[in-house]
């Protein structure tokens, strides 16, 4: 993990983040670029930008401020044989179309992507203070589909938030339903000391989150093996990290979608990529097959 920046200015209310690190300041790209080139240089083959939002960095510079695509930009100029490069976390806010033509244009960079929702109700995005509505994110997820086609889309679900009703709730089922997140982060509101949520009546009794937030379990976990089995016979690129602990004569790997993959191989394989075949799904593990 790189961090680009630290903090964050978002001020989600039920956040504590920016209470307790700060507002953001972003890192000198010289510096970001030096820690890089020394880790590349040691043969890693995968490296993820950090940031409580990626997409917010800023660095002045003697040409105007540069952004996030454009610290993106200036790192495959330094790096044009770059191996993997992931980043977390995305705001959608923030998530530009220049970004998204970026992502587009450099291969080195992974088709996962996270991009937390947090919630499919625009009442409750207003009142948790998320800067965007219902239909902004899922116009945002339908141009990140259209330019990158198989990219996977993680996100984060916050059920219970003061105020919510059966029919917000209802909502968010609804819109996982439409956009078929590849995986999602959920868990229940819990009032936080110091948050401007914190002074909100708790409205939601804890047996009606608990019995919400089982059913958003359910609904991601159907979805998510629905879409790794719609990937079964197709070949992907994985980075073997290192031998599986269950067969003798296996690897262990990731692919660029962050799945697992067991496939058999030697150990002289691990840290270098493999191309294989997805051949079958054991629970959240694919098993592959070496090709080529």
């Amino acid at each position: 993990f790189v961090p680009i920046m630290h903090g964050c200015d978002n001020f989600c209310s039920y956040c504590i983040v920016p209470y307790v690190r700060g507002r953001e300041v972003s890192r000198d790209p010289e510096e970001v670029f030096a820690e890089l080139e020394q880790l590349f240089s040691q043969g890693v083959r995968e490296v993820t930008l950090l940031g409580q939002n990626v997409n917010s960095y800023r660095f002045p510079t003697r040409n105007g401020v540069l952004d996030f695509p454009g610290l993106l930009e200036g790192l495959f100029r330094r790096f044009p044989h770059a191996p993997w490069v992931r980043f977390l976390t995305s705001h959608p806010k923030d998530f530009s179309p220049r970004l998204i033509r970026t992502m587009a244009e450099h291969r080195s960079l992974c088709r996962h992507i996270h991009l937390p929702v947090q919630h499919g109700s625009d009442a409750i995005l207003a009142a948790m203070n998320r800067k965007y509505t219902r239909e902004e994110y899922i116009r945002l997820v339908r141009s990140i589909r259209e330019a990158l086609p198989g990219v996977s889309i993680g996100t984060d679900i916050l059920i219970g938030f003061p105020g919510e009703t059966e029919e917000d709730f209802r909502l968010t089922l609804d819109l996982m339903e439409e956009l078929r997140f590849d995986d999602a982060f959920t868990y229940h509101y819990n009032p936080r000391e110091g948050t401007r949520a914190f002074g909100m009546p708790d409205t939601v009794p804890r047996e009606i989150k608990l019995e919400r937030l089982d059913r958003v379990i359910r609904l991601q976990r159907k979805t998510t093996r629905e879409r790794r089995k719609e990937r079964l016979g197709g070949v992907e690129t994985v980075l073997v990290e290192g031998v599986s602990r269950k067969r003798e004569g296996e690897l262990l790997a990731r692919t660029e979608k962050d799945d697992m993959v067991v496939f058999p191989g030697r150990p002289d394989a691990i840290g270098g990529f493999a191309r294989v075949r997805l051949a079958e799904l054991r629970g959240n593990t694919f098993r592959g097959e070496p090709v080529g």
